[in-house]
Parts: C-alpha cells; structure tokens; sequence
C-alpha cells in the first residue's frame, strides 16, 4: 500500500511519540502503529486533532499525490447520461436483508461505468 499520511513523520518532528498520541486520542496503541505504517488511515476529523496537537497544517500530514488531468470525471459524466439515454436503469429493484424492498445502484451500469473509465485511463496515459 502506497503511503497516505505523515503522521510518524511530522509526530517526531513534533517532538512526540507514537505512545504519546495514543493517550492524547483515547486510542489503542496499535490504532496509532497503524496509522504510522500506513495500514489504516485515520478519518479526515482526526487528521485535524492530530494537526491541532502537533502544530502543523492538515496538509503536511496527507502525502500530496500529483495527478495528470483528463478529464476522466467529465468523460465519465457524459457516459453515465448516455448509458440512461440508452435505458438503462441508474437503479434496480432489490431486497434488504430482511427480504423487504428496496432501490439499489444498477450493478450494470456501475460495471459498465467502470469499464469506461479503465479504457479511458488506458487511452490517456
């Protein structure tokens, strides 16, 4: 898994350990080992709190990941009106676990939809 956060990093620039943060944030020791590893991520709110204490900007404990424009979103918008233009269905009838009805996203147009986007990154490379 490719690195998401900073947070062992800018935890020791700080001057604190990982110990330190798990009493801070009434958390388990191995929820912070995660986090510094990379394993788990935590939510954006914590992210905050951890930043608040440290004394850094939110940003510098997310690693910025640099990507090339494509357009792929709104490529992606334009297949997904025309996929219901074509009639197929944004939502299908289902069942919840309790057998009562309900909607859920067409799993055809969601793999259709997917499709599209893995050709378009191809041609986009």
């Amino acid at each position: 898994m490719k690195d998401l956060n900073n947070i062992k990093k800018k935890t020791k620039e700080a001057g604190a350990t990982s110990v330190l943060l798990s009493l801070i944030f009434d958390v388990n020791p191995s929820t912070v080992t995660g986090w510094n590893s990379n394993i788990t991520q935590p939510t954006l709110q914590i992210i905050d709190e951890i930043a608040k204490f440290l004394e850094f900007e939110n940003c510098d404990l997310i690693i910025s990941k640099k990507r090339k424009q494509t357009g792929l979103a709104k490529a992606t918008q334009a297949e997904f009106k025309k996929l219901l233009a074509s009639g197929i269905s944004h939502k299908v009838p289902s069942t919840d676990k309790d057998g009562n009805p309900i909607e859920i996203n067409n799993p055809e147009l969601i793999k259709l939809l997917w499709n599209f986007v893995e050709n378009y990154k191809k041609k986009h490379k």
